[in-house]
């Protein structure tokens, strides 16, 4: 049988471990996969790619890993492939793990039967039997089983700048893309999130001189890392969630807020001074955030022990409750769920306060003036820039970004094989990870993982939640193709 994997990121890498986990050598020796994929991308996907190491994990390296059973499996691939005195609490490199990655990959790819095919897939059609049709620009091959694991969607545009001279749309790969003429340029980046801090953090390391502004809405940073440390879950436990809604529990978001904060008392948090007092993100409430970095750390702990909770609780939560929660509470969790390093916080608080680099918030428009550019806030300040580097994310709304995504995405979209749902990304059924299409059908044997699916995974795209999709998506992919075989 033929299993087509279209990207070889951390999704794809984890689709490939769990068949060598789940099927036996006999059962592999029945499939035949193909794999879709960028060269540049091959083993790595797009975040751990070859770039400047300039560029960290915003993580704890103590948190990442390829290997569900391997809790500690990066650390010791560091260890051994790198000279790092002390890497527990520590932030290296994305390259890093992008080469860590790929190891793993080669590894679990000698007991199996593939085919690299360096083609990007234009299109994905259904054909009779469950069966599916892969496309691109050269070649096309029948498949019994899809697994969609192209990785980021495409990166929003909220001025219409594509294709301005001086505009760089896709700061990724940094070495490539943010070279500049001249070192000393007025640049603006727009967003003030983790991509912004890495276009800053690279930018006054090759171009030291250069005049750099953030600009945004609201002009909000990320809460800081705190001193995180272990804890045990008691009312945000995977097992105890799944089994009281499979008894029939109504979930509400009143009952969640009464788990939170009882989460939170059984853990001795002042929540309601935490949610008060920390996680601003202005220079100010950086610099509280660095006082106060144990309760922070322990908050924002269980806040990442609760991640493996948040898709069945998310995906049973009334839309009304959603809205609600997204209206009320959702800027700032955010900011409390992504939060930036410490030493990066230190450094950007210095910076900010040095007037070494600014923050303009309220960006109402850009326009291109002459060789540079005009930017405007909604109070009429106005500004000039040389560059604009667009720092502000991927957009996972598939209504309004379609025109920007890929054409694979375009094309999936259009036929209703998968549909966009209205929280980001594509509906699929959760935790099977099989696609949904704009009927309502749910595919057995097409699968999709990561950002794409984010909105039903509440906004989830780490590696941690990305691997253990793969158990569940390999897992109803041996049963589908057991009973294909059956039948």
């Amino acid at each position: 049988m033929k299993v087509a994997i279209v990207g070889m990121g951390v999704a794809g890498i984890s689709i490939i471990r769990e068949m060598n986990r789940q099927f036996s050598s006999e059962e592999r020796a029945g499939l035949e996969l193909l794999l879709y994929t960028r060269p540049d991308q091959f083993g790595t996907g797009f975040p751990y790619r070859s770039d400047d190491e300039s560029l960290l994990i915003n993580q704890y390296t103590e948190t990442m890993t390829i290997d569900p059973n391997n809790p500690d499996d990066f650390l010791d691939w560091i260890k051994e492939n790198k000279s790092a005195d002390s890497v527990y609490h520590s932030y290296l490199p994305r390259s890093w793990f992008g080469e860590y990655l790929k190891e793993k990959m080669n590894i679990w790819l000698e007991t199996l039967n593939y085919t690299v095919i360096y083609e990007d897939v234009q299109n994905i059609e259904q054909l009779h039997e469950n069966t599916y049709l892969i496309m691109t620009d050269k070649t096309s091959q029948q498949v019994d089983m899809v697994h969609l694991t192209t990785g980021h969607l495409a990166y929003k545009d909220p001025y219409q700048l594509i294709g301005t001279p001086g505009y760089i749309y896709d700061p990724y790969p940094a070495r490539k893309q943010l070279e500049l003429s001249e070192e000393q340029e007025k640049i603006a980046l727009i967003g003030t999130g983790l991509t912004a801090l890495d276009a800053l953090l690279f930018l006054k390391k090759e171009y030291p001189f250069s005049d750099i502004t953030f600009y945004s809405r609201d002009g909000l940073f990320s809460s800081v890392r705190g001193n995180e440390s272990s804890v045990t879950m008691h009312y945000f436990c995977q097992d105890k969630v799944s089994e009281l809604i499979a008894s029939g529990q109504q979930i509400t978001l009143s009952l969640v807020k009464d788990w939170f904060l009882k989460e939170m008392d059984e853990h001795g948090i002042n929540t309601e001074w935490i949610w008060k007092n920390l996680g601003e993100g202005t220079m100010r409430g950086m610099a509280m955030d660095l006082t106060y970095t144990d309760a922070l750390g322990e908050f924002q702990s269980l806040i990442r022990h609760m991640r493996k909770c948040y898709p069945i609780i998310w995906i049973n939560l009334p839309d009304k409750d959603k809205d609600e929660f997204i209206q009320t509470y959702g800027k700032q969790w955010q900011r409390f769920k992504a939060p930036l390093p410490q030493k990066t916080a230190t450094y950007l608080i210095k910076q900010l306060y040095k007037k070494d680099i600014k923050v303009v918030k309220d960006l109402k428009t850009i326009t291109k003036k002459n060789a540079g550019f005009e930017l405007e806030t909604t109070q009429g300040e106005v500004s000039q820039a040389d560059f604009v580097v667009n720092c502000t994310g991927q957009d996972t709304d598939l209504k309004r970004s379609l025109s920007l995504q890929q054409p694979l995405i375009r094309n999936l979209v259009s036929s209703g094989i998968v549909d966009p749902y209205q929280y980001g990304g594509i509906k699929i059924d959760y935790p099977s990870m099989s696609v949904i299409d704009d009927s309502g059908v749910c595919h057995e044997r097409f699968k999709a993982y990561g950002q794409i699916v984010s909105g039903v995974q509440f906004g989830n795209n780490n590696v941690e939640l990305i691997s253990m999709s793969a158990v569940n998506g390999v897992s109803t992919m041996k049963k589908s193709l057991q009973k294909k075989a059956d039948t």
